[in-house]
């Protein structure tokens, strides 16, 4: 007989939504269901929280529904340094399914001190790479990635939002701290030859740590009180991978040059030379993201039509509670908070359903939610 774990025994009461966001078991039939949906498991800002980590990989491992599962970023729960990162990568080798990972700022140090703080390839290589076989990536040795779901057609691209440069000032600490939105040319040159080799039918899913540029939030029970969030970034709020995204959706062409506003002596002008005219329009599910720790659903400010949502996090410890509207409570199911995130292409739906702490302070419930795209 199979094992329950705890999560699971806690949660049963949306284990219904949840199958039902899959549209598994949808009229009789499990796996071979030709309707099943694209389902991820999302976590999000562990910070060295193994026990949650290990009950969302439970959880995971329990439904067959579920296709894989995906950490938004923030491993570490201060710093590069502070552990070796082997309590993330033992748990997530047991997974029976592919477990994504994002890169965070603590992850990458969210300091200018070389002692505490990595290079994105010392991340990379601590944090992704010992899971390159578990997610079945050949070639894989950069912090950002791209996979493709072909029984669903979705296509799934991982950024690295602190792609800053190695550069030391004279007191031999990083010029730019860990922690600003930073792409370098390497990074955007890889994004705009991925966007062009994505089959035409499959719908595109980006995942990053933080907000890539102005988000105004969507005022509904599934977004915290915040009505608007910018972006510390060196270039600007440029909206550059936006506006590439944006010529994807389309299937237009775009030349533009980005000068940065900082650190000008460091950071060199990105030129984005993109033309997706030959490939025609792409269909844009959503960006998902962590960082804030707190759940919203927002849209570009400049393109409306670019989604993003933001997921609290899946960390138990007093800094969740101030952080998140959603209050935490050991022993109950509100000690667990992960998200089935699940994509209708069909009908161009988003399906969220909350697993674990459903209730804010303010007595709203945000157990599911669906979205258009």
């Amino acid at each position: 007989m199979k094992k329950i774990p705890n999560i699971v025994k806690k949660n049963k009461d949306v284990e219904h939504i949840m199958l039902a966001s899959c549209q598994y078991g949808y009229h009789g039939y499990g796996k071979e269901n030709p309707d099943k949906l694209f389902a991820m498991l999302v976590t999000t800002d562990i910070h060295e929280c193994q026990k949650e980590l290990i009950s969302a990989i439970d959880y995971l491992n329990y439904y067959d529904a579920i296709d894989c599962g995906i950490c938004l970023g923030d491993v570490q729960a201060r710093n590069y340094i502070e552990t070796d990162g082997t309590w993330y990568s033992k748990p997530v080798l047991k997974s029976k399914k592919e477990f994504y990972t994002v890169l965070g700022n603590h992850d990458n140090g969210n300091s200018t001190d070389v002692k505490i703080s990595a290079t994105p390839k010392m991340a990379f290589e601590k944090f992704i790479l010992p899971t390159k076989e578990k997610i079945g990536i050949e070639n894989l040795d950069k912090p950002y990635y791209v996979k493709l779901f072909d029984k669903y057609q979705i296509a799934l691209i991982v950024l690295n939002n602190y792609d800053a440069p190695d550069t030391l000032d004279e007191n031999g600490n990083y010029v730019i701290r860990r922690e600003p939105v930073v792409f370098s040319q390497e990074q955007t040159d890889w994004f705009i030859k991925t966007l062009n080799s994505i089959p035409k039918d499959y719908h595109l899913i980006i995942a990053e740590h933080s907000y890539p540029y102005s988000t105004i939030m969507e005022e509904c029970e599934w977004t915290q009180s915040r009505i608007k969030r910018d972006v510390n970034n060196p270039y600007g709020d440029n909206f550059m991978f936006a506006d590439i995204v944006n010529a994807w959706i389309n299937g237009t062409a775009l030349n533009v040059k980005y000068e940065p506003i900082a650190h000008q002596n460091v950071l060199s002008t990105i030129n984005v030379d993109c033309d997706f005219t030959g490939r025609g329009e792409g269909n844009f599910v959503c960006y998902i993201i962590g960082h804030h720790h707190y759940d919203s659903i927002g849209k570009c400010e400049k393109y409306p039509n670019q989604k993003i949502i933001a997921f609290a996090s899946t960390a138990f410890d007093l800094w969740q509670n101030y952080c998140t509207d959603l209050p935490r409570t050991r022993g109950t199911k509100a000690e667990d908070l992960i998200t089935l995130f699940s994509v209708n292409t069909k009908k161009r739906q988003i399906r969220l359903v909350r697993i674990g702490s459903n209730f804010t302070i303010h007595m709203k419930e945000r157990t599911y939610k669906l979205l258009e795209y």
